[in-house]
């Protein structure tokens, strides 16, 4: 296993690994514990593009469609790109009484 290198903030700080909010985004970045400044390394900067080009495919209005005695709502065809496919295996989690989260499981 490689050494994980150590980035040192401009305050002083040394930078940890942490999910920050970043522009609107919740993602893993680069937080100093000191000065609370974020950014991110290379490979969080390439997640992060993949992330809001995944937030462009998804973010829109859907209704509510009636399949067979259920309630369901469609995904664009785009989310296939980041493995999301027919079959794939999700969990949804109530956050109140109007909002839910979808989360893809890993595996089938």
């Amino acid at each position: 296993m490689a050494n994980e290198r150590k980035i040192r903030c401009d305050c002083g700080g040394l930078m940890e690994a942490k999910h920050a909010r970043f522009e609107g985004f919740e993602t893993k970045a680069m937080v100093c514990p000191k000065c609370s400044f974020t950014t991110l390394t290379k490979e969080q900067a390439h997640q992060y593009v993949k992330l809001k080009q995944m937030h462009r495919i998804v973010d829109a209005e859907r209704r509510i469609i009636r399949i067979g005695n259920s309630m369901g709502f469609t995904l664009p065809d785009g989310l296939k790109e980041f493995g999301i496919k027919v079959g794939k295996r999700i969990r949804i989690e109530a956050l109140g009484p109007d909002s839910f989260k979808v989360v893809i499981q890993n595996a089938i």
